[in-house]
């Protein structure tokens, strides 16, 4: 299968790598010409621009920071829906609202191509790893043609249901993993103000209802207070807001992940964007004129 890939940022570098390393003819495109030429001594093609890797390509991806970079790729002149061949499966794998996606599928069916939202969950980490959760919206006849694509890259993959369910999902998932970290983050200042090891803490807690996947892979860069991006601040805040617009537009009150949102904000007014989320515990030890000393 020959597969586009547009967007070789933190995420999608090793994404695009395991569909080569899979066997996948893949064609890339970043505006980052380093990225694609290590990718493409690796076996990738490398593309001079979007619309090449599109027209050589029966799928295409796109793994870009927002919505709005998926709308200009895929249809600002020329853009990637100009180019495609018809019959064209477009994945979008960015996190987007769920009203972008739908914008987006109902857009791209007017042209005869085809759009699967399909959102990925688990970081930089279990990028490298190739062991993403992945949820998309679309035609299930088209999910299942893409699947082995997919599976290229992530193990636990759903099908969620129509076009925007996808975007659903991953913005319910960013609902779930903005709150534990922000509760991970004032229990971790308040354990330490208590004179608790925060080591002795996760050991003690980990393993009981407290425990989560967010513990288990933010907690010790915490402890270690190494705060460099798996995933950013600045990256969860645009969901958070993406999350807020598409609760406002079918009337769902969302108040705990509204003030999560600030707290995020807060940490992008102090310059502190480009960290990793789990940096959002600065906003904690502000408020209580202290700091987790490193090591626990």
């Amino acid at each position: 299968m020959k597969v586009g890939f547009i967007g070789l940022g933190i995420m999608g570098k090793p994404m695009a790598r395991h569909l080569i390393k899979q066997g996948f003819e893949t064609y890339l495109f970043d505006l980052n010409t380093e990225a694609v030429n290590e990718l493409a001594a690796l076996g990738g093609h490398a593309c001079k621009t979007g619309q090449e890797a599109a027209e050589k390509s029966e799928v295409i991806i796109t793994m870009l920071p927002e919505g709005k970079h998926v709308s200009q790729v895929l249809f600002a002149e020329p853009g990637l829906a100009a180019v495609s061949k018809p019959g064209t499966i477009i994945v979008d794998m960015s996190s987007v609202s769920t009203e972008e996606s739908r914008l987006f599928a109902s857009k791209l069916e007017a042209l005869n191509l085809h759009f699967i939202d399909a959102p990925v969950s688990g970081g930089e980490p279990m990028a490298v790893e190739g062991r993403l959760s992945i949820m998309a919206g679309g035609d299930e006849d088209h999910f299942h043609k893409v699947l082995p694509v997919f599976e290229a890259m992530g193990e636990n993959i759903v099908h969620c249901g129509a076009n925007g369910t996808g975007s659903a999902a991953k913005l319910a998932n960013q609902i779930i993993v903005s709150g534990n970290l922000a509760a991970l983050s004032e229990a971790c200042v308040y354990a330490s103000q208590a004179g608790i090891d925060l080591n002795k803490l996760f050991e003690a807690i980990h393993g009981g209802l407290a425990g989560s996947a967010v513990m288990e892979a933010k907690m010790p860069q915490i402890i270690e207070r190494n705060f460099e991006p798996g995933g950013r601040i600045e990256t969860n805040y645009k969901d958070l807001k993406n999350i807020q617009s598409s609760a406002n537009a079918i009337g769902v009150p969302l108040p705990v992940t509204n003030l999560v949102k600030e707290i995020f904000h807060s940490e992008i007014a102090n310059g502190n964007g480009k960290k990793d989320h789990s940096h959002i515990i600065n906003f904690f030890e502000r408020m209580g004129n202290c700091q987790t000393p490193k090591g626990g």
